[in-house]
């Protein structure tokens, strides 16, 4: 799972250029609640390179709201996408302004 910023993105008083996004779900203690790591990167070849990371947000999704009506192609990928949606809302509430797009998950 992972998001691509469009546009910049701020965080504590910097702005980054285009970062990506790293989604690692975590199991779920209660299974109500997903913790989600989200990795940032400066950019996906940073990633592909093993460098190291900006920083990591931690995000907690609630999963009694998981949509199972979404463009993903099978169920694993429906919750996937419905995971990666609610961590881009956060991503966008944390930086109003900048723009997001999912990435490297199988959509019909």
């Amino acid at each position: 799972m992972a998001i691509q910023t469009t546009s910049t993105f701020t965080y504590n008083y910097a702005t980054y250029l285009k970062p990506y996004f790293r989604l690692v779900a975590h199991l779920p203690v209660d299974g109500d609640t997903a913790p989600i790591d989200c990795v940032m990167y400066e950019s996906s070849g940073s990633y592909q390179a093993s460098s190291g990371s900006i920083t990591t947000l931690p995000f907690y999704v609630m999963n009694s709201s998981a949509s199972v009506d979404n463009d993903g192609d099978n169920v694993v990928n429906k919750y996937l996408l419905y995971v990666t949606e609610n961590v881009t809302g956060s991503l966008e509430t944390l930086s109003p302004g900048s723009t997001f797009t999912i990435v490297e998950i199988p959509t019909i």
